[in-house]
């Protein structure tokens, strides 16, 4: 539905995407595709500690309820599913209606509560993510037939047993089949991330600071261990919650500003460059200029059209998710036996 995200897309990938809502999608816009592969992120709001939470009630999640009424009756039944969303939608009427409709279809689901941070990352990004896998097709038989019956009992049995764990489903450590539970992991360096280059555009502006009396500011250095969650408000007066800021001088001091943001004002703090958070969500992030064209050595990276704003560049990548956290999952669910 977003524009400015749909004309990045249409630079990346040579096409544009349909704006067409999602929960008036037909059997034919699905089934046209043949895809054996969703990849799922719907709207969070549903589901944000800090919202209503009115979950399948607010019409924010039509879509994706409407996607898992239409899943049952495509013609071509996906074998993979990726789903991304906030932590908390574990708890959520939504997902139980999710791995219902999955395991009820056949498939194994494994769900994940996972930071970039597990995998050496240094940005905190916690997120619910569900992978599925059709382990146990629908038999090539009359619906009515005993066979078809005992599939459909096989699937919701193993679907309530698995319902019924509540959230111990939930894997949180990493590597999955760890016997002695998760082990620290080192971290890449921050500074492998900053771009040493000034840019006066990202410079936090004093106002900014200043009207922030009694709240800490989320201060980091190049030598820190890990920034915090990039939002879509990254980049604007809202500096509370929306993503680390960088101090680039007088790094002997630590300061966060609680009651006197007066203090902070030498510290030289910047906000990190839409390239630095691309980088850091692990985006194959290239540097575009007026009339580049992907080319076969471009063609898997990303970059902005030049008339992508810094700050729309830092709403989409506040409103996006980690690639390396995507990629290993669907590297356990596409490889691996553990899945469970």
């Amino acid at each position: 539905m977003n524009e400015i995200a749909n004309t990045v897309y249409e630079h990346n990938f040579g096409y544009r995407p349909s704006n067409k809502s999602i929960d008036y999608l037909e059997l034919h816009d699905i089934d046209q595709h043949k895809a054996n592969c969703w990849l799922l992120s719907p709207p969070c709001q549903p589901y944000t500690r800090g919202g209503k939470y009115l979950d399948d009630q607010d019409n924010r999640a039509r879509g994706l309820i409407h996607l898992l009424k239409l899943l049952p009756r495509v013609k071509c039944t996906p074998d993979y599913v990726l789903l991304e969303n906030v932590m908390n939608f574990e708890n959520s009427r939504s997902r139980s209606l999710l791995v219902s409709t999955l395991g009820h279809l056949g498939f194994v689901v494994s769900e994940f509560l996972f930071s970039p941070t597990q995998i050496g990352i240094p940005n905190s990004r916690l997120r619910y993510f569900l992978v599925a896998r059709r382990q146990w097709p629908r038999p090539l038989c009359d619906d009515e037939s005993e066979e078809h019956l005992a599939w459909m009992a096989a699937n919701k049995q193993r679907t309530d047993d698995y319902l019924q764990r509540g959230r111990d489903a939930l894997i949180t450590q990493w590597p999955v089949d760890s016997t002695a539970g998760s082990s620290p992991v080192d971290i890449v360096p921050l500074a492998s991330y900053i771009d040493t280059a000034f840019d006066p555009s990202l410079v936090v502006p004093e106002v900014y600071i200043l009207k922030r009396k009694n709240l800490e500011f989320d201060i980091v250095r190049s030598t820190s261990p890990s920034t915090s969650t990039f939002t879509k408000s990254y980049g604007s007066k809202n500096l509370i919650g929306s993503g680390s800021l960088l101090q680039t001088k007088r790094l002997e001091i630590v300061e966060n500003g609680f009651k006197s943001p007066e203090r902070l004002l030498d510290l030289g703090l910047r906000f990190f460059s839409p390239k630095e958070v691309a980088l850091l969500h692990h985006f194959p992030y290239v540097e575009s200029k007026e009339g580049d064209h992907k080319t076969e050595s471009t063609k898997f990276t990303l970059s902005f059209p030049s008339a992508i704003t810094q700050k729309q560049r830092l709403q989409l990548l506040g409103n996006s998710l980690n690639v390396q956290v995507v990629a290993v999952l669907l590297k356990q669910v596409l490889f691996s036996d553990t899945i469970r």
